[in-house]
Order: C-alpha cells, then structure tokens, then sequence
C-alpha cells in the first residue's frame, strides 16, 4: 500500500484505475485550490493504481468538489469507459453524415432552372408568413443564394451543429436548431413586418451557438453569476464576431435565432433537472 506523502497530514481520499480521470480530478482540486497529491498506488491489489491524497479537514469539501464536476460533466463520463481517453466530438461523424443529406437538399436552391421557384415558394418573406404562410419559416433555412453562402453556412453547422449535439444527441440537437431556427425567422419576420425577404441555415446555426450557451449557463450556475455571465458573454462575441459585417447579412435574423436557441436550451436543461439527470 502506498505510504503517506512526507511532512502533510493527509488522508487517502480517492482511489482511481483511469490515469485519464486521477489527472482530471487532481486538475479539479487544484483549480479550486485544494491541497493534495497524487500517488501511484502499485503496491495495492484491490484498490485503484492511483490514489489522491488530500488533507483531513479538506476531505468533505473535496468530495463536494469531485461530485459537481462530474454532475456538471456527466456527459463526459458517460463517454469513456474505465483507462480509456475521452473521444472529443464523438457526434461529429453522425451529424456530419445527416448534414450531408441536408446539404444535398440545400444545395438545388442554386440551381438555376428551379431557383426562381424556390425563392418564390419556400423563403421567409415576412409578409406572406405573417399573412397565413408561417411555414415559410422552416423551409427558406434550406435555401441560399450561391455555392459560397451555401459552403460557409455548412462549415459553420458542422462546428457548432456537433459542438451541441455533444451535449444533446444528434435527434434532439437537430430539433432543436430547426425549430429554434425556424422560431427565429418568425421573430425575424415580426420585426419587420414586410418588404424582407431571408433565407439560409444560419438562424439555426446561431440558434446551436445560443442553445449551448444555456446549457453551459446552467451549469456554472454552482460557480455564481460572474461564472454563468462569462458564458453567456462569450455566445454573445461569437454572435457578434460570426454574425454582423459588410454584405447582404440578415443580423436580426441571426440575433433572433441566438435567442430562440438560448430559450430552447434552457427548456433542454430544465427538463433534464425535473427528470433528475442533471
């Protein structure tokens, strides 16, 4: 067994088989700036390889620490198995595989012998979906103008579409940016009233940036409002830095898919606690 580490009163206080998670959790405890060490427990047959050393007064307040980690990052856990790495992005290969399909649909819009069609039947012009069309709404996120507004809106959905379906699985992220995206060409559509017309997947993406931002909100909410704060502040950059500029840029349209994809995640999350699973 191993001895106790020289000159510090300290119990053992967690034993681990995973290096992976022995690293991560003594990363943990120094980040919220907890003595202790960890220690190769080689000598021990039935006990962890790795062992975390912390001081005896510290133990309860450690233990709290490891527990809302792993609560905060459960999807995390529930990824890797005992001494294997974590698999970042693990939704990537499956989300790309449905966004190429979506791409396929999306990409006839710029074909010219049905565009004029298209643009005419199935884009967000706010007139006609605040007069009796609102299904417009879902259907011009599948259009776009050229191969280049085409091509940047996919790279764009394949960041921040698998960055969210990490958190939500791949058939709830999806819902939630269509209907989110959808939502925010709604709200898009009442602030304008008429004479606008939009279309394109990135209310959808802006709706995956705002919905991951609310998920994270909710779970740095244990670390106080200046922590939630700096989440919601960083949607907010990515929202600015990726969604104004020079051009035929519909900014409202993106800030609106940002707020509808904030509402959409705190009903995520919210589900999530009434059912005990976050």
């Amino acid at each position: 067994m191993a001895l106790e580490p020289q000159g510090l009163s300290m119990e053992p206080f967690l034993y681990l088989d995973s290096p992976e998670k022995a690293r991560l959790f003594s990363l943990v405890l120094t980040a919220r700036g907890i003595p202790h060490e960890l220690k190769d427990n080689r000598e021990s047959t039935n006990q962890g390889r790795y062992v975390l050393w912390v001081k005896e007064d510290l133990l309860d307040i450690a233990e709290k620490e490891i527990e809302l980690f792993i609560k905060e990052n459960i999807h995390y856990f529930q990824q890797i198995s005992p001494g294997q790495p974590p698999k970042p992005f693990i939704y990537l290969k499956k989300s790309l595989l449905t966004l190429v399909f979506f791409a396929c649909l999306m990409s006839i819009t710029f074909r010219y012998e049905v565009r004029d069609y298209l643009l005419k039947n199935f884009s967000a012009d706010t007139e006609k979906i605040l007069n009796g069309e609102p299904w417009r709404c879902f259907t011009a996120l599948f259009l776009h103008s050229d191969p280049a507004h085409f091509f940047s809106n996919m790279f764009m959905a394949a960041v921040f579409f698998s960055v969210l379906f990490e958190e939500t699985g791949v058939l709830i992220g999806w819902i939630t940016v269509l209907l989110s995206g959808a939502i925010g060409n709604y709200l898009n559509a009442l602030t304008f009233q008429y004479d606008h017309v939009s279309i394109g997947l990135s209310t959808s993406i802006f709706a995956a940036i705002g919905a991951y931002c609310s998920i994270k909100i909710w779970r740095q909410r244990i670390n106080g409002v200046r922590e939630a704060f700096k989440v919601f502040l960083s949607g907010l950059a990515l929202l600015g830095l990726l969604g104004t500029g020079e051009g035929n840029i519909d900014i409202l349209a993106h800030f609106w898919g940002f707020i509808s994809g904030l509402l959409s995640g705190l009903l995520f999350v919210l589900a999530l606690s009434f059912q005990g699973r976050h």
